[in-house]
């Protein structure tokens, strides 16, 4: 997340803080954002899809807390026209991620700005939210979170908080961006979009980035220990619980005639694996 990062486990009303956060200085000359978003849309490519709507009345579990949180209105977060991000916004730039690396998100949902300093933030749960129409490298950013705390278990999680990665982290004279300079998780989330862009873009971020050295190890450990969790192709291996459906309503005059929708898939035969979150990130979010 750029802007102010806030990182927050809910479970205990405590603010997270690591020890010793990443203090090398931002990569020279700078990553240019543009071209790297444009390099990004150039080779990440949209996916054909299709959609349909829950009958009237009904919204994830999720999606109704947030807009309870932020004094939104349920019903309105099917019609889009205050969000930041359009219906088609969310379905292109999503369906351009890696469908293994897109999988570790659960709801995207869009809302208007919250006046918190954040274009987008991600819980723990899988649930990610954008508060205007998301670069494609915004998104590697959010999801790349999501991978830090959930696609690595066999190791210290969140993984930017293990010695592999900070051990690799000092061993580069730079960091990918200013940002990434905040906290490790901001560090490992920022290097993602390097590590997506030097694997899918021919030439890799060299392209961009004369003194890639400065930040290999960080980018190379990102790669490596992910591997084709961010390369397009392949299939969904990865799915959080589905949060159920309920009333967008309390109201006792609110009524639903359409029926419950029907959530889940079938795991059974499928090379599925449910994402269970850690006692050591359960109920984590971080926004900016």
């Amino acid at each position: 997340m750029r802007g102010q990062s806030i990182v927050v486990t809910v479970s205990l009303g405590l603010t997270l803080v690591a020890a010793g956060n990443p203090n090398k200085p931002e990569v020279s000359p700078r990553i240019p954002y543009d071209r790297l978003e444009n390099d990004l849309r150039n080779n990440l490519h949209p996916t054909q899809s299709t959609w349909d709507y829950w009958g009237a009345g009904w919204i994830p579990q999720g999606c109704k807390d947030l807009a309870n949180t932020y004094h939104l209105n349920p019903a309105d977060f099917t019609i889009f026209n205050d969000a930041g991000a359009s219906e088609i916004d969310m379905i292109d730039i999503f369906g351009r991620l890696p469908v293994r690396m897109r999988s570790y998100i659960r709801h995207l949902m869009a809302t208007p700005g919250l006046n918190d300093g954040a274009a987008a933030w991600t819980w723990s749960s899988g649930d990610c939210v954008v508060e205007s129409a998301p670069n494609l490298a915004t998104l590697v950013h959010e999801v790349s979170h999501s991978l830090d705390w959930h696609a690595l278990p066999q190791y210290q999680q969140p993984f930017s908080s293990s010695s592999i990665w900070q051990d690799n982290y000092n061993q580069d004279s730079a960091t990918p961006t200013g940002y990434g300079r905040t906290n490790w998780m901001e560090n490992f989330a920022e290097t993602g979009t390097v590590g997506v862009y030097d694997k899918v873009v021919p030439g890799g971020i060299g392209n961009i980035e004369p003194n890639w050295n400065a930040i290999f190890h960080q980018y190379a450990t990102y790669q490596g220990y992910l591997g084709d969790k961010i390369i397009p192709g392949g299939s969904c291996a990865n799915r959080f619980k589905d949060m159920p459906p309920v009333a967008m309503s309390n109201s006792v005059k609110f009524k639903i005639t359409s029926p419950k929708p029907e959530i889940g898939i079938d795991l059974v035969g499928k090379n599925i694996t449910q994402i269970i979150p850690s006692k050591e990130v359960e109920g984590l979010y971080i926004k900016g």
